[in-house]
C-alpha cells in the first residue's frame, strides 16, 4: 500500500487525492493545508489528520508520497522543502510560472533550476501531472510515430487554447523528442496570454509550429496535434477523443478511433496518471512523467520567452539550460 499525503485542500487537490485514495493499491493518510476551513474539510473527507505547515506534516507523518497540488506561482518553496525532507512528489504543471501557466517566462525557468538539481542529486522520485499522456488518441499518435507506423517523421502541426498549453508543449517532447530550437512571433509584453506562433527545430532535421491563444473556443477542440511521415499522417485532437490516420499523399483513412459517446477521455485520464504514478513507486521505476519532463515543458517555455524578447531570434534550448543552471 502507498501512504500518501495530500498537500492541498482545494478542488483539484481533492480530486487529485479521491482518486490515489480510490485506488486499491493507495491511500491519503494526511492532509496539509493553510487555510483552517479547508483543512477541516480534507480532514473530514479523507478521515485522517491534518497539518498546517510542510514541517509538521514532515514530523508527524510518514508518507512515501506528497500530493503537492498547489497553484503554479507558489509550487517551487514546497516542492524545495519536500524534497529536502527525503519525500517522493508528485505534482501539477506547469513546474513554475509566477504570472500563472499562459505567462511562463525564461526567470521561472531559473527559479525551478536548483530544485531540479536538488532532485536529480536526492535520487527521490518526482514527477509531473501531464496527464493528457493517458489519454487515448494522443497515446495513439505517440505509439505511432515511435513504433515507426508514420514512417520518418518530417513536420509537426499543433495548436491550442492556453487552458491546454502546457500539455501540449509536453505531448509534443513527449512524442517528438526534444527540441533543438525554437523561434517566436509574438510580444510577451501583451497582457494576459500573449498570442505567439512557434517555430520548431529538431536536432533529425524535423521542423513544426505550435500556435497558442485565448482567442480559440471550445467549437473545434482546444488542442489539435498533427504529425505528418512520409509513409502516414496522424492527428490527435480534443479532450473528449478523437484520432485518425491517413495515408500520406492522399486523404486515404487507415485508422480512426472516436471515444465511446458520454465517455470522454478526461475524467478517466487523471485516474489512469495515478494509477501509473502508484505503479511506479511500487516497482521502484520513474513516474510517467517525470521530473525530467517537468523540467523540459518549462526549458521549452523559457526559451519561447527569450526568443520572443529577441524579436523573432532563434533560440537554443541548451543555451537556455546552461544559462538557468549556470
Amino acid at each position: 500500500m502507498v501512504n500518501c499525503a495530500l498537500l492541498s485542500g482545494r478542488g483539484m487537490g481533492m480530486m487529485h487525492g479521491g482518486n490515489f485514495h480510490n485506488h486499491p493499491d493507495a491511500e491519503v493518510v494526511a492532509v496539509c493545508e493553510m487555510n483552517p476551513e479547508l483543512l477541516e474539510k480534507a480532514k473530514e473527507h479523507f478521515g485522517v489528520p491534518g497539518y498546517t505547515s510542510i514541517e509538521e506534516l514532515l514530523a508527524n507523518c510518514d508518507a512515501e508520497l506528497v500530493l503537492l497540488i498547489v497553484n503554479e506561482t507558489r509550487r517551487i518553496p514546497p516542492l524545495t522543502e519536500l524534497i529536502a525532507g527525503g519525500r517522493n512528489v508528485f505534482t501539477e504543471k506547469p513546474l513554475c510560472g509566477l504570472e500563472g501557466q499562459a505567462r511562463v517566462r525564461e526567470e521561472d525557468l531559473k527559479i525551478a533550476a536548483p530544485a531540479i538539481k536538488n532532485w536529480r542529486d536526492s535520487g527521490l522520485k518526482f514527477g509531473i501531472d501531464f496527464n493528457y499522456r493517458f489519454m487515448h488518441h494522443f497515446r495513439k499518435l505517440h505509439d505511432d510515430v515511435a513504433d515507426g507506423v508514420l514512417g520518418e517523421i518530417k513536420m509537426v502541426h499543433a495548436r491550442a487554447h492556453f487552458n491546454c498549453w502546457s500539455h501540449i508543449i509536453d505531448l509534443i517532447l513527449w512524442t517528438i523528442g526534444r527540441p533543438d530550437w525554437v523561434s517566436v512571433v509574438g510580444d510577451p509584453n501583451e497582457s494576459g496570454g500573449w498570442a505567439r506562433l512557434i517555430h520548431i527545430g529538431w536536432p533529425n532535421g524535423v521542423i513544426g509550429t505550435l500556435s497558442g491563444t485565448n482567442l480559440w473556443g471550445y467549437d473545434d477542440h482546444p488542442l489539435r496535434i498533427k504529425v505528418l511521415g512520409d509513409k502516414s499522417y496522424s492527428e490527435a485532437k480534443g479532450l473528449d477523443g478523437n484520432y485518425i490516420r491517413r495515408k500520406a499523399g492522399n486523404s486515404e483513412v487507415e485508422e480512426r478511433w472516436e471515444n465511446e459517446q458520454g465517455n470522454p477521455e478526461m475524467p478517466e485520464s487523471f485516474k489512469r496518471m495515478a494509477d501509473g504514478v502508484i505503479k511506479a513507486m511500487q516497482s521502484d521505476n520513474a513516474f510517467p512523467a517525470d521530473g525530467n519532463a517537468a523540467w523540459n515543458e518549462l526549458l521549452f517555455e523559457a526559451a519561447v520567452h527569450r526568443s520572443a524578447l529577441q524579436e523573432n531570434a532563434r533560440i537554443s534550448l541548451n543555451d537556455v539550460e546552461a544559462d538557468a543552471f549556470a
